[in-house]
């Protein structure tokens, strides 16, 4: 038996600007997706099917975090295959794991690891959920509510989650804003 292939990339606040994220989410045919996550060299690409509800799984794991949990997974079926998302907050941060089988069903006991990997990023939860919030526009824009009916019969769009989602960010946004704002009126230590 073969042992996992791990990758690791690892974003922090300070240079995020340098590496880029992107979360890509398309709707390809009924029934099917591709997700698509890139972080500087590392390029993640994964097939969902609507056995589970991928991007309303994605949105609910994020708005968690952002709501303050520091733990929250999801799993992406990929008919035979499954990917199973795992994300640990600590403060701004999150690692986010992606372990994949290439040869079993998350329903199923037998998991045979032959055709196991793992992928790991570490980035700042903001410019996550931002990514996010992005894909869910984009999608909604790209489609509407009768397109996404037609290629994602079996689970609605997440509104809700989109729209706690853009409350969520809009709160630290300001937060953020109020705390450079108290910085700047503080005296300097000359």
């Amino acid at each position: 038996m073969s042992q996992p292939i791990l990758w690791q990339v690892t974003l922090y606040s300070r240079i995020s600007a340098v590496m880029a994220l992107s979360l890509r989410f398309a709707l390809t045919s009924p029934g099917r997706a591709v997700i698509a996550l890139e972080a500087d060299d590392l390029r993640v690409a994964m097939q969902a099917t609507d056995e589970t509800d991928a991007l309303g799984d994605l949105a609910r794991a994020i708005v968690t975090l952002l709501e303050g949990e520091t733990r929250a997974s999801m799993v992406v079926e990929d008919a035979p295959g499954v990917h199973e998302w795992s994300f640990d907050r600590n403060e701004e941060l999150v690692q986010l794991r992606i372990h994949s089988w290439a040869d079993r069903q998350s329903g199923t006991a037998d998991m045979v690891l032959s055709q196991e990997r793992t992928v790991g990023i570490v980035c700042p939860l903001t410019v996550l959920a931002r990514e996010l919030a992005l894909v869910l526009d984009v999608l909604w824009v790209g489609h509407g509510a009768a397109g996404w009916e037609r290629l994602s019969p079996k689970h609605p769009y997440p509104a809700s989650e989109r729209r706690r989602l853009r409350q969520l960010l809009a709160v630290l946004a300001r937060r953020t804003a109020e705390m450079t704002s108290l910085r700047e009126q503080l005296p300097s230590e000359e």
